[in-house]
């Protein structure tokens, strides 16, 4: 059977994308009318933090105590106030402040504008690396937003969201060994944290460490099981470990909650394919096609149906070739060929050889570079004895890079079936002059102990 990997990588990264909701909620923290540590800091109840907030002269404590009340009832007012007391002169404070409120009402630009003010007059102002970190992971410049968040833990900051936000930029910047770390920090700081925990399992994840990451998903699960994020990445921890069946259940699980997605069904499609359970895949597989509103999972769904007929489960591919006629409609040229040349094999396999004829007639009429239907109509032939007109369309695929190879094994097999060894054996070798397999150098030395034989 075929490998889960790539579909997991596929369903991994997709996962590993998906943010956290609290990681990029606005930081409201900060807030100077609520927040009596800034009051206390600023307004002199116990000094400054030395080396970790600027200054303030008598004047700007005094225009500070003045916007504090109007704050209270309108911030924009306030905003506009101190916008009348900052410039090159004031105090990195009154531009931190001010930028926080332009943070807070949503003006993104302008309090980036002013962080960056504050930090060019303070550089060493911690808060105000945090919350211009805050401000571009929103924005999704995350190799900055690290640089500000990074210097903002080497300033003291100890802050649980600090490392976690950090953690956030590390895995989208696919760093997952600092993610790790930075969460592990994160949690450290704030152990019940739910964001904290499902990112430092996202990157043990990334990092291939699965059983960590499946024992961190489980705490999550049993935290809160209506929940199908860990449920999902647990699933693929299983899948790293070997363990599909457990993948299966958890991916069971998510379709109960009603929040499958159509990466999730196929990876569950395809471990029911590998395990020989093909009906069950035939399941996943057509809630697949079944809930494509915007017909996007055409390929999705083909790659099912060839599976299906590949394994010999004609029975369930029909039923998926047919959902695929109900739901895609208008399909290209190209893809309107493939469905048919897989429904002509599906039919030859179920015994009738001469509709399949029939069907792939029509398709090398319609696109004489089909190969793959090519073959299957010489393959038709060569089973009603009529070895000349499956060799020319042999020969027609042989002119076909990407069938040249399949060709010429085609080739030699009907010469072998004719006793021809001598010109069997030529194909195999040019055959093999496209690429090396050992069943096919296995297949030419009989050949050609045959032809001396």
């Amino acid at each position: 059977m075929h490998s889960l990997r790539p579909i997991l990588l596929v369903f991994l990264a997709a996962a590993l994308a998906a943010p956290a909701g609290a990681q990029t909620k606005p930081w409201t923290g900060a807030s100077v009318v609520n927040d009596p540590e800034w009051r206390k800091r600023f307004l002199g109840s116990y000094g400054f933090l030395s080396g970790a907030e600027p200054q303030i002269d008598a004047a700007e404590l005094e225009v500070l105590r003045e916007v504090i009340e109007v704050m209270k009832a309108n911030p924009a007012a306030a905003a506009e106030m101190l916008k009348q007391q900052t410039g090159e002169g004031s105090s990195a404070a009154l531009d931190f402040i001010l930028a926080n409120l332009e943070f807070q009402g949503g003006e993104l630009e302008a309090a980036k504008e002013h962080y960056q003010s504050a930090l060019k007059k303070f550089p060493d102002f911690r808060r105000a690396h945090k919350n211009l970190g805050l401000l571009l992971v929103q924005q999704s410049e995350f190799a900055a937003a690290l640089q500000h968040l990074s210097r903002a833990a080497e300033l003291g900051d100890r802050d649980g969201r600090t490392y976690g936000l950090m953690g956030y930029c590390y895995i989208t910047l696919e760093n997952h060994l600092a993610a790790e770390m930075a969460y592990r920090q994160a949690v450290l700081q704030e152990p019940e944290t739910r964001d904290w925990k499902l990112g430092l399992a996202r990157a043990q994840l990334a990092l291939e460490h699965f059983k960590d990451a499946a024992g961190l998903f489980e705490s999550l699960i049993e935290a809160d099981p209506s929940d199908p994020t860990p449920w999902l990445l647990q699933a693929n921890a299983y899948v790293g470990l070997d363990q599909p069946r457990k993948a299966a259940v958890n991916l069971e699980a998510v379709r109960a909650l009603g929040k499958a997605r159509s990466s999730s069904l196929v990876l569950l499609g395809d471990i029911y394919m590998n395990a020989g359970m093909t009906e069950l895949a035939k399941g996943a597989y057509l809630e697949v096609i079944e809930t494509d509103a915007k017909g996007a999972q055409f390929d999705t769904a083909y790659r099912a149906a060839d599976l299906l007929v590949r394994t010999r489960a004609y029975g369930d591919a029909e039923e998926v070739l047919a959902s695929i006629g109900k739901r895609y409609g208008g399909l290209s040229e190209e893809d309107e060929l493939r469905v048919l040349t897989l429904e002509a094999k599906l039919a030859r396999a179920q015994g009738r050889g001469e509709q399949a004829a029939g069907l792939l007639q029509s398709i090398v009429e319609r696109d004489g570079t089909r190969g793959d239907a090519l073959l299957e109509l010489a393959s038709y032939h060569r089973s009603q004895d009529r070895l000349e007109k499956a060799v020319l369309l042999i020969e027609r695929a042989e002119k076909l890079d990407a069938f040249e190879y399949q060709a010429y094994l085609e080739h030699a097999q009907l010469l072998v079936s004719e006793k021809q060894y001598g010109a069997a054996a030529q194909y195999l070798r040019k055959a093999l002059d496209i690429k090396r397999e050992p069943r096919v150098e296995l297949f030419l030395s009989r050949v050609e102990q045959a032809a001396r034989g």
